[in-house]
């Protein structure tokens, strides 16, 4: 959600990729251009279809050999790749390096956003470019958090929990 409302702040056209209907639903209700339910069709060829001939850019956070293989095959040649999710265990994956070398695409590993770039978001939240409001599913208390984060161990509804009350 947070790449789909940074994206459309800069005007890019967004496709948003996930397995849940009601996510793909709030995404179209926040923005997106178009979705496609990964597990109901082929991500990658919904997308280059929906594109007509594939993303300049495209962004993994699930950290999934699958998913990320599908990011690659669905960009245009010269494309970017941006790798946010970071895969479990050994951090290791199998990657289609044939859509690399083919289509010249350039793939970034990131952690996210440094911290020195953080007064630049937040001033422009703060002017109202961008709205984090759907982003935000629910307010809760700091002994919930541990609730929250095991919760993500599967499918969720859309948005985020977000710890307002540190107080019992």
């Amino acid at each position: 959600m947070s790449v789909l409302l940074l994206a459309k702040m800069l005007g890019c056209r967004v496709v948003v990729v996930d397995v849940v209907d009601e996510k793909l639903e709030h995404a179209k209700l926040n923005g997106a251009d178009a979705t496609v339910n990964a597990s109901k069709e082929d991500a990658a060829a919904a997308i280059l279809d929906i594109t007509d001939g594939g993303a300049q850019v495209s962004i993994e956070a699930l950290g999934i050999e699958t998913t990320t293989n599908a990011s690659l095959e669905c960009l245009a040649i010269l494309g970017r790749h941006v790798q946010v999710g970071m895969p479990s265990g050994d951090g290791q994956m199998q990657v289609n390096m044939r859509a690399i070398y083919s289509k010249q695409l350039s793939f970034f590993g990131t952690r996210g956003m440094p911290s020195w770039k953080y007064p630049r978001l937040l001033g422009m939240i703060e002017r109202g470019e961008v709205d984090i409001q759907p982003m935000v599913a629910r307010e809760v208390r700091l002994e919930e958090a541990s609730n929250e984060l095991r919760a993500m161990n599967g499918p969720t509804s859309p948005g985020t929990a977000v710890i307002t009350r540190f107080q019992p």
